[in-house]
């Protein structure tokens, strides 16, 4: 059986957001206090328990307590879903429906504790990088650079040839 573009990326987007909240369910069952952590791999690797009330990267999360805040992300990441969904169904691209795919199952996933809890769960800590992340902005990300790419790639044929916009 053969699924069609809609159902494919339905299925991607809901395995995203499923394997998302699952992970933040598991820490926020195992690691009940913000700051709990546990070590994986010495040096390298921790799970830490954090919520980012901001955005991506932790930024404006530490500002004070703002009453807008969070409507205003929330809206903010609903333009974003919406500007996705507007590049996915102008192309024809696979690469730029796998990309899409990988975005807005991040973002939903990200949405959807941020409208429970108030805010993003984040507990991936890897030592050299200064951020502590979750399941969806690694989706988020490797979406973003790829249809990031794949548009930029499809600019510089400039022939007309690319198959990406209908």
């Amino acid at each position: 059986m053969k699924l069609s573009k809609n159902r494919w990326m339905a299925l991607v987007i809901a395995a995203i957001v499923a394997a998302d909240w699952a992970t933040k369910a598991l820490v926020q069952q195992r690691f009940p206090s913000r700051g709990d952590q546990v070590t994986l791999i010495d040096g390298l690797l921790t799970f830490q328990h954090s919520i980012n009330h901001g955005i991506s990267w932790g930024m404006f999360n530490d500002s004070a307590p703002n009453p807008w805040r969070l409507p205003l992300l929330i809206l903010l990441t609903l333009i974003g879903i919406g500007a996705t969904i507007s590049i996915v169904r102008q192309s024809r691209d696979r690469w730029i429906h796998v990309a899409g795919a990988l975005v807005l199952g991040g973002a939903l996933g990200n949405l959807g504790d941020r409208v429970l809890n108030g805010g993003v769960t984040d507990f991936i800590h890897v030592h050299f990088f200064p951020y502590i992340f979750n399941v969806a902005d690694i989706f988020i990300s490797i979406g973003g650079v790829l249809l990031v790419a794949r548009m930029l790639l499809d600019a510089r044929r400039g022939d007309g040839s690319a198959p990406t916009h209908a």
